[in-house]
């Protein structure tokens, strides 16, 4: 394997052919017991692994402990719940913490490392809890809880910040408000037509992305032509602690799909092509879409997640609907497609959920027992046709 040559201290980058992916690798002196602390970090692209490792070298300087960097969160929760919490509160009060905690945040979060977490996966958390319907107060428990475990797992070294204190919760539930018809969705789609992110909207809604899933979305998973034209879910797009939006695996192993799409995807899909050769050719060499993404700014960039927000925020407002936020689009699709009699097993592999239980607490239209899959139900939203001119 090939290796790029360093400066002493400033680590190696090499590609690893079994695991089709670069790495990267510093040796950052010994720890406490007197082991060498050699962490290797992988990423897509070399230039992923050199922020990864410059990230690495500033937690060594500002000392954080990075032979705890394959802790989850759950090994925090339960480390704060047995060693910080200790008798301050009591059986009672313990207990909801740990079924809270056990619960729906385990769930959520607990299988990811802490060093990982960003907080956008908190958002995500709370949005997904707020579309369960509960309460703002429940809510507001939940992040209270998650800081509080955080915080410990700074105190111990682990990280270096608290993704979730800046994170504000809900106002509450929106299981209903959020809940698509058809002719809204259809209406939505249409204004969607006439903005830049107008195909990144319609892959959205049409196959229950999250909202990493599609800007993380690269053509080398995306086929068009043929008989059964696919996607093929691979990556998520998220923002490192130094800003960096890189792609990472899948939220689950069953977040990893293949997906059938129907012919107003393909006809989103073929627009994008165009729309990003157009961007290529203005852009010239500016041009730097490495990871050979979908959907990018109009130099090839990926997109930021807050500028997303702000343009389905826009196109809501236009088709005369509340505001959305991007990971509402997955609401609406999983009740189009439980209001059109999709069983609930399809329903749970088309969106990744892990298992049927996680798709029956959030979508709760009765399931007629019809054995269609995503592609029907979702054809009667949008007729295939050219995109009209997009601003």
């Amino acid at each position: 394997m090939a290796r790029e040559r360093r400066e002493r201290g400033d680590g190696s980058i090499f590609y690893r052919k079994s695991r089709k992916r670069w790495a990267g690798q510093v040796d950052l002196g010994v720890d406490s017991s007197g082991a060498r602390v050699r962490p290797t970090v992988y990423g897509v692209t070399r230039e992923e692994v050199k922020d990864k490792l410059e990230e690495l070298r500033d937690a060594h300087r500002k000392g954080a402990d990075l032979t705890a960097r394959g802790t989850t969160f759950d090994e925090i929760a339960t480390a704060w719940l047995q060693r910080d919490l200790g008798d301050r509160v009591g059986d009672s009060t313990r207990s909801n913490y740990e079924t809270l905690l056990r619960g729906r945040v385990s769930h959520a979060i607990g299988q990811r490392k802490v060093v990982d977490l960003r907080t956008e996966d908190v958002e995500e958390m709370l949005l997904e809890m707020q579309e369960l319907g509960l309460s703002a107060r429940y809510m507001r428990l939940t992040l209270n809880l998650t800081c509080r475990v955080l915080d410990y797992a700074m105190r111990r070294d682990v990280v270096l910040r608290n993704v979730a204190d800046r994170v504000r919760a809900p106002a509450g539930p929106t299981a209903q408000r959020y809940g698509l018809t058809v002719k809204q969705a259809r209406r939505l789609l249409e204004v969607a037509a006439g903005y830049r992110l107008g195909n990144l909207v319609t892959v959205s809604l049409m196959l229950g992305l999250r909202p990493g899933e599609a800007a993380g979305l690269t053509w080398q998973n995306v086929v068009t032509k043929g008989k059964r034209p696919t996607i093929t879910i691979a990556a998520s797009l998220r923002r490192t602690p130094i800003g960096a939006l890189v792609l990472v695996p899948p939220k689950t192993r069953s977040s990893r799909r293949t997906l059938e799409i129907p012919p107003p995807v393909v006809t989103a899909l073929v627009a994008q092509r165009h729309l990003q050769q157009s961007d290529r050719a203005a852009a010239g060499r500016a041009w730097q879409n490495t990871y050979d993404l979908v959907f990018t700014t109009e130099v090839g960039t990926p997109l930021d997640p807050s500028n997303v927000r702000r343009a389905l925020s826009n196109m809501a407002a236009e088709a005369g609907l509340d505001h959305l936020h991007p990971h509402m689009l997955r609401h609406a699709a999983a009740s189009l497609l439980s209001a059109a009699g999709v069983p609930l097993e399809d329903i749970s592999d088309t969106l990744g959920h892990r298992s049927v239980t996680i798709t029956a607490e959030v979508y709760r239209h009765p399931i007629a027992p019809v054995r269609s899959g995503h592609m029907v139900a979702m054809n009667q939203l949008l007729p295939t046709r050219p995109s009209p001119t997009q601003h």
